[in-house]
């Protein structure tokens, strides 16, 4: 067992679980790729898989040893992906137009925010 300092997280055996943590995590948010139609707006993977993101890039910009997170190349297929749906669907809905607007936004936000970490965390 390997050990580095005091903290929560300056271990192997911590480092294994933060990595099988945000694996599942991805494995999670990759799941939700496999079939389009999940991603719609008003579906389970529409809802989860942004937040999922966000949880799992809060995690990643830590830097903590361990931690598991998709590259630049697999996470702009994702965003590229998540917006057609989103856009393809989300008038279906009859959203509100501030809503429709400000939504999109922060979905476009949070996966850039992924693509600036994985980027940064290819560069390392």
């Amino acid at each position: 067992m390997g050990v580095w300092g005091s903290g929560n997280f300056d271990s192997d055996t911590v480092a294994d679980g933060l990595g099988m943590l945000t694996g599942r995590i991805v494995d999670d948010i990759t799941a939700e790729f496999e079939d389009d139609s999940s991603l719609e707006p008003d579906e389970w993977g529409g809802e989860m898989v942004p937040a999922w993101l966000e949880i799992l890039t809060e995690i990643a910009e830590t830097r903590r040893v361990g931690v598991s997170f998709p590259s630049t190349t697999v996470l702009i297929d994702w965003r590229d992906r998540y917006l057609r749906v989103w856009d393809g669907y989300i008038d279906e809905l009859e959203p509100d137009d501030d809503y429709k607007v400000e939504r999109r936004a922060v979905l476009v936000r949070t996966f850039e925010r992924a693509v600036a970490v994985a980027a940064e965390r290819e560069r390392v």
